[in-house]
């Protein structure tokens, strides 16, 4: 998952410290978020968000793909009722 947090925290002008302080981190934690090789938990992505003073779905960026190509595998691959019944109404 990509996000904004590098350039939010810098508009903000904190350094890396600066936001692990505020979220209860460490540097390390945040770095690796910032630079994608760590998605943090839903309790970092809220700190993160209060500490920069956004909402959570303004930081972070889906890079895969979208909501309805998941849904639509995963229903797939598990024969989802869901998916069955949407099917049916798609093709009225």
């Amino acid at each position: 998952m990509e996000n904004n947090i590098k350039k939010l925290r810098k508009a903000m002008k904190f350094s890396q410290e600066d936001l692990a302080r505020l979220t209860h981190s460490t540097r390390q934690s945040i770095n690796a978020v910032e630079n994608n090789k760590y998605d943090p938990s839903l309790d970092l992505a809220f700190k993160i968000a209060k500490a920069l003073n956004v909402e959570v779905d303004d930081i972070f960026i889906k890079r895969n793909q979208s909501d309805e190509e998941n849904f639509e595998l995963w229903c797939e691959k598990y024969s989802c009722e869901l998916w069955e019944n949407r099917k049916v109404k798609n093709a009225e």
